[in-house]
């Protein structure tokens, strides 16, 4: 059993991170955790000072990328909390108290492979419910990466029930991690292991991930994307850098399709893009059917260039038990952002109460639910 930070020690985090902010920008935050240090007078001479202050006082090894990706109180304390719980090279990291009555609830990481985004929805759930994270398994220093989605759902049921021996399992994942918490529930389900909410965040099928017909004719089509990489390249001060970094990851992304396709599933630490290995895991993932229900929470806004999507995002035909799906405002990048933090928050509540009257009754391997060759959509 791994031994976790406690909240206190999150508090104390805050605390010395607050200390630091008021002792270099001057300006003490007066309780508010929101406030942008370059926004508020911080500027670039001042965050190496700040990067190295706390550093030193906290020992993790921020960067200025950090600051700029966590320019708040708020933010920072998630990034240094989120670090110190790396040190036992798990999957599985504590997001929330530890000791409530609830079933664990795994959060479990987009393309990216981190959870730092996950800490803000943890805060806004009941006290009693336990929080987890699962990193990508390409981010573990020191051991192979698995390149097949289902080699890594293996992976994570693994820590997880080292984290929590029992269940029912909650899952809930993010974009790409909605296809994970999808074939962890299979895994457990054909296991005997309790099941409880299958939830996905604005998760595509994988037949929908790679991007649907865009609306305009070729040429405006290619006008919009060269203008769309200007623009990437143009707010960054090493363009080069930046052009030779997307140059390798289209490499290694080919290569790792390559490798799945001679049936190579594991790749060294030396040679892996966390990105890359998930995208190639995701477009390759066979969806069967789950015999249980899955809750999908979709957001509003399809990319305004493109088609628009299917409303149940192509998992109607796969959900035996029902899908519900639950709207929330905003696009696929800013449905853990406010306005739709809080309704994501209230509806997962929801959810999670709902699914909790469900697993009373354990759960056999053999049992599925009946295909009736119908799907059930609840809105």
């Amino acid at each position: 059993m791994h031994e976790y930070a406690s909240e206190r020690t999150r508090a104390e985090i805050a605390a010395r991170i607050t200390e630091i902010w008021s002792r270099t920008t001057g300006r003490p935050p007066d309780g508010d955790e929101h406030i942008d240090f370059y926004a508020e007078g911080g500027g670039h001479f001042l965050a190496p000072g700040m990067i190295q202050s706390i550093n030193r006082a906290l020992g993790v090894q921020i960067t200025k990328l950090d600051l700029e990706q966590a320019p708040t109180i708020a933010k920072l304390t998630d990034l240094v909390y989120f670090q110190q719980t790396q040190a036992d090279r798990s999957t599985v990291v504590p997001l929330r108290s530890l000791h409530g009555g609830c079933p664990p609830l795994f959060l479990i990481h987009g393309v990216g492979g981190n959870v730092l985004g996950f800490y803000s929805i943890a805060k806004l759930l009941e006290s009693a419910q336990p929080v987890y994270g699962i990193q990508a398994q390409a981010l573990i220093p020191g051991k192979q990466a698995v390149l097949r989605l289902e080699e890594m759902a293996a992976q994570y049921i693994e820590d997880m029930r080292e984290a929590c021996p029992q269940g029912p399992y909650h899952l809930l994942g993010f974009s790409f991690g909605g296809l994970v918490a999808y074939e962890i529930a299979q895994q457990l389900h054909a296991a005997g292991i309790q099941v409880g909410l299958v939830g996905m965040l604005d998760t595509r099928q994988p037949t929908l991930m790679r991007e649907p017909p865009m609306r305009d004719p070729f040429h405006r089509q290619l006008a919009w994307r060269l203008r769309e990489i200007f623009c990437r390249i143009y707010v960054r001060n090493d363009r080069f850098r930046y052009l030779l970094r997307r140059l390798r990851a289209r490499i290694r992304s080919f290569n790792y399709s390559y490798a799945l396709n001679k049936g190579v599933g594991r790749i060294a630490s030396a040679a892996r893009d966390v990105k890359e290995i998930n995208h190639v895991a995701g477009v390759n993932y066979i969806v069967r059917p789950y015999p249980g229900k899955v809750t999908l929470f979709r957001a509003e806004e399809d990319h305004p260039m493109m088609q628009p999507l299917p409303l149940d995002l192509g998992w109607g035909a796969f959900a035996r038990g029902g899908l519900a799906i639950k709207t929330l405002p905003g696009t696929h990048g800013g449905i853990l952002y406010d306005p739709g933090l809080s309704l994501l928050a209230a509806e997962l509540t929801q959810a999670l109460k709902e699914v909790s009257e469900r697993v009373d009754t354990p759960v056999q391997a053999d049992q599925t639910a009946p295909d009736t060759g119908k799907t059930v959509i609840e809105l």
